[in-house]
């Protein structure tokens, strides 16, 4: 015995301090290199109580009230994942240093891969002996933690910011005595692991408070604007945190802080949080190394997030994606985005996206290779061509409208983020078809303003006297007309059709069309000789040109129709009514906004001749037909439900 170790079995050896030789009895042993071990590692690993080490990230932390009774039922492992960014480490962190009093250990591991999972066990071993210390390899330090976890009961452990499920699946299957909480962006793979959190955004009011904790720490701080800004973020928790930082530091305010997010929204994103909030990140960079690895085993990934970046966020047709890519690629891409919570897959097959997500996506920064300024513009190019293809040339009908209430909300946004100077054709070719959705649902002054910009595209690529630039025109003036300003409306589009008139001729229907539109105007203005002449000339030549039963051709006649009825033509204009009517319904189908207006420019004229009971009854059935088949949200529907009955005229 030496120093109090004891040999135990023949021909041990033990020693209690420095040796150089040792003898057996069978022969002499030269040691060179001797490690002394001290008592601890020749014992089983052993942990002193209260042992934690819980990163202060909770410091501002806010509601989560539903997760939190979630983390408080009994579990052995759960996952809380979700987008970067959205709050899932604080979660953590706030819930674990709870626990702290409860468990005999409750530790924390950063475990974005096996490396750093294998050493933050090396640190747990460390922490409950550090004796240990520089005395075992890394390997046996890592064993020891792994042998105390999988002989106890009373302990808490957090993998923070796993990447890959199969990175923690040796310790998993090992260790199942405590708890372990997970935190991740990975959504797929946990089925049978663990029971999963999905972390989403906090509400409005949750937001406006955190803000408001980080703005005030320091002291009192204008907070002003807080709501707009954090809706403006989506309620984000690190970019809100990263707002209220940046204002508490350079006291500004939260409106001027929307300004500058408008102006700079590269600086801003590529900042990172002061204060250790969610670790210090940018929110540009909690996504960067996600769409790394995406990227690495899938390039189309980041095409993909780079083209929705410059839809609406919410419920995008997959549809639309189609042209990028084969649907089986396209599909394979999405579900990888999804998997790492970059977007969110609907039953339907809709895509959502979180709007800051699609923020930073669409702002060009040198350092990030996913995010170059040719990359994004070609995924601007893309999604204006996948909108272009996919809007109805019309917005009319029940399908045409369906198509244009699923599309809009995704026109409106590449309209808002797209800059006017970078226009092309294919812009301008949007922007009319949506303007003339607009005019549909009576927002007159959104449809001018798109109309304009879709003239200034055209003037500038097309031509000053080019068709599609007069067809732009003949839209403003549109507009005009419907907001009372015939006059202004009436000269533009004499213009519109002396365009056409040098430029294209008696030959094309566009000539024609435009015709029908001035004559419209006229009638309004009360020149109604002239405006039946304009309207019988151009339904004689689309009836030359298109033949007498394309649907362009019978919109003329119906105006002309009108036309004879405020000329007192009243015999007349029942007769075209009544054929127009007719073969509306043989073409486009008796439930058509256009048939049923055939039907009520009926109602008005048999009102004019005294058929009072048929007017009434025919308009009854009208209105009825036509809420049932378009059903209360159509504009035509609502158009007829606030049309007076023939009884108020």
């Amino acid at each position: 015995m030496s120093g109090g170790v004891e040999a135990a079995g023949e021909r041990s050896v033990a020693a209690g301090g420095n040796i150089g030789r040792v003898t057996t009895g069978d022969h002499v042993t030269q040691i060179e290199h001797a490690v002394l071990l001290p008592p601890e590692a020749l014992a089983t690993a052993s942990c002193p109580g209260g042992l934690a080490n819980v990163p202060r990230r909770h410091a501002h932390f806010v509601g989560r009230k539903r997760e939190i009774s979630f983390l408080d039922e009994e579990f052995d492992i759960v996952v809380i994942c979700g987008l970067g960014g959205v709050g899932k480490s604080t979660l953590a962190a706030r819930w674990a240093a709870g626990k702290t009093s409860e468990r005999t250990l409750v530790w924390w591991i950063t475990a974005e891969n096996r490396s750093e999972l294998d050493a933050g066990l090396v640190g747990l071993a460390v922490a409950m002996q550090p004796a240990l210390i520089d005395v075992l390899p890394p390997e046996a330090l890592r064993e020891r933690a792994l042998q105390w976890l999988s002989t106890h009961d009373e302990w808490l452990l957090v993998l923070d910011n796993v990447s890959d499920p199969a990175d923690i699946e040796p310790l998993v299957a090992r260790v199942r005595r405590g708890q372990i909480l997970i935190t991740t962006r990975q959504t797929g793979g946990w089925y049978g692991v663990a029971r999963v959190l999905t972390l989403d955004v906090p509400d409005g009011a949750e937001s406006v408070e955190m803000f408001t904790r980080i703005l005030t720490h320091a002291g009192p701080r204008a907070a002003s604007g807080a709501r707009h800004l954090c809706a403006a973020l989506g309620q984000l928790p690190l970019a809100v945190a990263q707002a209220a930082a940046y204002c508490a530091e350079t006291s500004t305010e939260p409106f001027d802080y929307l300004e500058q997010l408008r102006q700079y929204p590269g600086e801003l994103y590529e900042m990172p949080v002061e204060g250790g909030v969610d670790g210090g990140q940018a929110v540009a960079w909690t996504w960067r190394l996600t769409l790394d690895r995406l990227a690495a085993a899938d390039p189309l990934t980041g095409t993909i997030l780079r083209t929705l970046a410059w839809w609406g966020p919410d419920r995008i047709p997959r549809a639309l994606l189609d042209r990028i890519a084969s649907p089986f690629a396209v599909r394979r891409a999405l579900g990888r985005l999804a998997s790492h919570s970059m977007l969110t897959l609907h039953e339907d097959g809709a895509v959502s996206v979180h709007r800051l997500v699609q923020a930073v996506a669409r702002t060009p920064h040198g350092s990030d290779p996913h995010r170059r300024a040719e990359d994004i513009a070609a995924a601007r190019l893309l999604a204006e061509e996948a909108l272009a293809s996919a809007a109805p040339s019309r917005a009319g009908g029940v399908a045409e409208w369906g198509v244009w209430r699923e599309l809009f909300p995704h026109v409106e946004t590449y309209v808002h983020h797209t800059d006017p100077s970078a226009d092309t054709a294919h812009t301008a070719a949007l922007l009319d078809r949506a303007a003339r959705f607009l005019l549909e649902h009576s927002d007159t002054e959104r449809a001018a303003a798109w109309f304009e910009r879709a003239v200034e595209c055209r003037q500038r690529v097309l031509g000053e006297d080019h068709p599609e630039t007069a067809g732009s025109r003949e839209g403003v003036a549109e507009c005009w007309a419907i907001q009372g300003e015939l006059g202004p409306s009436a000269e533009l589009q004499e213009r519109a059709v002396a365009d056409l008139e040098r430029v294209l001729g008696e030959g094309r229907a566009e000539t024609h069309m435009a015709r029908c539109r001035l004559a419209v105007t006229w009638r309004h203005l009360g020149d109604k000789e002239a405006a039946v002449t304009l309207l019988e000339g151009a339904l004689a030549g689309l009836e030359r040109i298109l033949g007498p039963r394309h649907r362009d051709t019978l919109w003329v006649r119906s105006n002309l129709g009108v036309a004879y009825q405020d000329a007192g033509r009243l015999e007349r204009a029942i007769a075209l009514q009544e054929r127009t009517l007719g073969e509306r319904r043989g073409l486009l189908g008796p439930d058509h906004p256009e048939t049923l207006t055939s039907r009520l420019n009926l109602v008005r004229l048999y009102e004019a001749v005294g058929q009072l009971e048929r007017a009434t009854t025919e308009f009854d059935a009208v209105v009825g037909d036509g809420v049932r088949a378009l059903g209360e949200e159509h504009p035509f529907a609502v158009h007829l439900m606030h049309v007076r009955p023939p009884r108020a005229w």
